[in-house]
């Protein structure tokens, strides 16, 4: 069995909120889904991996660095407003 991690960012009602998953997998074999074994949810990124029970320091950074790539490149929507003037009459 093998562990893998993933991790991401919610904001509700305003706060951000950490995620993080540790998962269990079988490559041995064959058709077999993986396991979530942990879960955990936090506004504090470290709250969040105690909780999932993920206390190794070096998959914690991997994570937080991937959360941090994820949300740099992130598109950001915006309304469009028509620019009013005068000759609009």
């Amino acid at each position: 069995m093998k562990n893998f991690y993933a991790a991401y960012t919610r904001v509700v009602f305003g706060t951000t909120y950490y995620f993080v998953k540790k998962y269990g997998t079988f490559p041995e074999f064959k058709n077999v889904s993986d396991v979530l074994e942990g879960y955990g949810m936090h506004t504090d990124f470290n709250s969040a991996c105690n909780i999932a029970e993920i206390d190794n320091d070096t998959i914690r950074q991997q994570l937080l660095n991937s959360i941090q790539e994820a949300n740099f490149g992130k598109v950001v929507s915006m309304n469009v407003v028509k620019s009013l003037s005068a000759s609009n009459g």
